[in-house]
């Protein structure tokens, strides 16, 4: 686990991205529930994390159950806010009060650590607009103004613990695939497979967040439509194609990776075709993953080698699944810089420090489907995967 220095660390260099943004401080606000989608805000700075879900506001009782804030002055202390009041050791690297309403908690804070001005919100998507109102209303004097851009610049690059820490997590991923993998033999189901992963993870104390799973006729589509991704009365046969796209987390640090593979047998000629293509386009772009490389540069190799596969040249290029992106930066969340050749992260450079995820899915309902995604770490010398088999 992290020392109380390394969470030190990080209050003083987003205190100094504030400063330089013109604010008097900022305001990190994260959800729990153990959803992983939204916490990762607060998590960074303090290694607290909220597990009540989210239940409605009761007028009198509590507002904003399930969530937690950090209010971090340009120029004091720090402080945690939750509505949680007994905590399990370690306790937050933080001072912490408590409170069961966080929204009103949150604002007297505001008054009494920030001078008026402007105040920054990372954490934007989980504030619901009645507690963004609310805060508003009763804070005249402080503009509120959204800020996630300056929580992304705080963890784009990670420190040597943190890259530790998804080394640890890209390990537990490949483990939980491979469970996965020895688990689909024919006439397995889709949730059996699913839950040789789901328990590879939960056994070595890391955290399911989710996948997308798919097999056989359906394998073109990312997952089941249903609340559970995987199917119970799906089974497999030999020579069907089973995708999964499996993402979870160990001391809060994501892995994220993808495999494609024949049950029960050797691939077809067309099934080696679309297997090479997404595993051998999302490698070239790995091998240029370096320090001082351009975003842009990452997804062209991307594209250049899918373009020039058998695959392509048998059916053509299929509309991208991602949106055009071969990946993303990943960390305690599913991150920025996403790997295009156009938009808002093309220029952007590559860094030593920086954890990317590079994918490829491709799916033709006459084909089927195939998905490869790695996991990798950026050193000064190159790239390290961390979720290799």
């Amino acid at each position: 686990m992290l020392g109380s220095h390394e969470y030190e660390r990080r209050q003083a260099a987003l205190r100094r991205l504030a400063a330089r943004s013109g604010f008097e401080g900022v305001v990190v606000w994260s959800k729990g529930g153990a959803a992983q989608d939204q916490y990762a805000g607060v998590y960074h700075l303090t290694g607290f994390y909220q597990h009540q879900p989210f239940v409605p506001d009761a007028p009198g009782r509590w507002r904003a159950q399930g969530h937690a804030a950090v209010v971090l002055p340009v120029d004091g202390p720090a402080l945690l806010l939750t509505d949680t009041g007994t905590l399990q050791e370690p306790a937050p690297a933080i001072r912490l009060r408590t409170a069961p309403d966080l929204v009103d908690t949150l604002a007297d804070q505001i008054r009494a650590s920030l001078p008026p001005g402007r105040v920054g919100l990372i954490g934007c998507a989980a504030m619901a607009a009645p507690w963004w109102c609310r805060l508003r209303s009763v804070l005249p004097g402080h503009d509120l103004v959204g800020a996630d851009e300056l929580g992304w610049e705080a963890r784009r690059v990670k420190s040597p613990a943190e890259l530790d820490l998804l080394r640890a997590s890209g390990a537990l991923g490949a483990r939980a695939m491979t469970a996965a993998r020895d688990s689909a033999a024919p006439g397995a189901t889709e949730a059996e497979v699913a839950a040789a992963a789901i328990a590879e993870i939960v056994r070595a104390s890391g955290v399911y967040y989710g996948m997308g799973i798919s097999s056989g006729a359906r394998s073109h589509t990312y997952a089941a439509s249903g609340p559970a991704p995987y199917r119970g009365d799906v089974r497999l046969s030999e020579g069907d194609l089973l995708r999964i796209d499996l993402y979870g987390s160990l001391h809060g640090y994501l892995f994220d990776l993808a495999r494609t593979w024949v049950v029960g047998g050797e691939p077809t000629t067309e099934q080696r075709r679309l297997l090479d293509a997404v595993r051998d386009s999302v490698m070239a772009g790995i091998e240029l993953l370096r320090p001082g490389r351009r975003v842009s540069e990452v997804a062209r190799r991307c594209q250049e080698v899918f373009e020039r596969s058998s695959f392509a040249a048998h059916h053509g290029l299929p509309a991208s699944e991602m949106g055009g992106t071969w990946g993303h930066g990943l960390g305690l969340s599913f991150e920025p810089p996403l790997l295009a050749e156009d938009g808002a992260n093309a220029g952007d450079t590559i860094e030593a420090g920086m954890c990317l995820a590079l994918e490829r899915r491709v799916a033709i309902p006459s084909e089927g489907g195939a998905t490869y995604e790695d996991d990798v770490i950026v050193t000064p010398s190159g790239p390290e995967v961390i979720t290799g088999d």
